[in-house]
């Protein structure tokens, strides 16, 4: 078998690749994950006008002339919405975060103002301001419906707060592609035993695996599998649900390299053999 291109290899593995199903999960274990379909907003944000800032909220109209007192006729402070209708002459004490109370268009930010004199339960405004000052539209961030987190987006903290945001609590993702990891070699031990003179630890595995989930996989560890020829065909089999079989060792042509035997015996077609890189040409 001639010796294959890396670049070769590489594309001779991906053309194969494609999305595995799909699968819901909440959304506060999405971090790193692969949205399976888009997601669209559920609520605009801010879903209604809201104070940008704490003062109190106002027609426009009546503050073009300054100073000016008006009657103060309720608060809303976040979470807590004046449920009444502001008129001419009548001011609201807003906090930020707050729903805009009907009537109002405008926030005069509290700096702007003191108590009126003499004068209980008003408010005395000293400078003008604009029609929508300090006020934040409704759907000012996105409108309900809006796609904002295409598919195949990966899920970050950015993406999972957005999402949040969109009133998602359940997203569909991309399953996770299991992927066994199969160490051969009478040569290994695991990491914190008792190695022979004429052994090694064996670090790769865990290497693989670290690698594996850091890209987005799910690591399955078959352990370490002696030069037996029965014992490599019996952890293949384990494998048989794996999305991938990764292979450690065994791969060259010395007498005790039985994975590509076991693997033939196991009916799985060799694709490429030997790679044209230095180390690794006996890659399959």
């Amino acid at each position: 078998m001639t010796l294959v291109p890396l670049k070769q290899a590489l594309s001779q593995v991906l053309k194969g690749a494609k999305p595995l199903d799909a699968e819901e999960i909440p959304l506060s274990n999405a971090q790193g994950r692969i949205l399976a379909s888009g997601l669209k907003a559920q609520r605009a944000q801010p879903p209604f006008a809201a104070s940008a800032m704490d003062g109190y909220a106002v027609r426009a109209d009546d503050v073009q002339s300054v100073p000016v007192d008006l009657n103060v006729v309720g608060e809303a402070p976040a979470g807590h919405g004046y449920m009444g209708r502001v008129r001419k002459g009548q001011a609201v004490r807003i906090f930020t975060g707050a729903p805009l109370p009907k009537g109002t268009d405008t926030i005069v930010i509290q700096e702007n103002t003191e108590l009126a004199p003499g004068q209980k339960g008003f408010v005395r405004v000293l400078e003008k301001a604009s029609e929508g000052q300090f006020v934040r539209a409704a759907g000012l961030d996105f409108r309900k419906g809006e796609t904002l987190l295409p598919r195949m987006t990966r899920l970050g903290a950015r993406e999972i707060g957005l999402a949040a945001a969109m009133n998602h609590e359940r997203v569909s993702v991309v399953r996770k592609p299991s992927v066994a990891i199969l160490a051969t070699g009478d040569e290994l031990v695991e990491p914190g035993g008792n190695p022979r003179d004429d052994q090694i630890i064996s670090s790769n595995s865990m290497a693989l695996a670290a690698m594996i989930t850091t890209f987005g996989g799910d690591p399955v560890d078959l352990g370490l599998v002696p030069d037996r020829l029965p014992k490599i065909e019996d952890a293949i089999r384990r494998a048989g649900r794996a999305d991938i079989l990764l292979t450690i060792g065994g791969a060259s042509v010395g007498d005790h390299d039985l994975v590509q035997e076991a693997m033939t015996a196991q009916g799985v077609e060799l694709d490429f053999w030997k790679i044209a890189m230095r180390p690794g040409k006996p890659l399959m």
